[in-house]
């Protein structure tokens, strides 16, 4: 019998930065500022990592806000 998971893929900081083509200031400013809806970081010992699926969906309202 096979156990369902689901299986989650994180980004980190650098990623994040490299995806966006930001640097790591203007990403914080981005979690900081609500207004965006920028998602917030999970951070695993003392590192910040970002949900893929969570970047993908915020990138989906920006394109159906503009």
């Amino acid at each position: 019998m096979q156990i369902p998971t689901t299986q989650q893929t994180f980004l980190t900081g650098p990623q994040v930065q490299a995806r966006y083509q930001k640097s790591h200031v203007t990403i914080w400013r981005w979690v900081r500022d609500p207004a965006l809806g920028f998602p917030q970081p999970i951070q695993i010992n003392r590192l910040n990592y970002w949900r893929l699926a969570d970047l993908d969906a915020w990138e989906a309202d920006q394109r159906g806000a503009a």
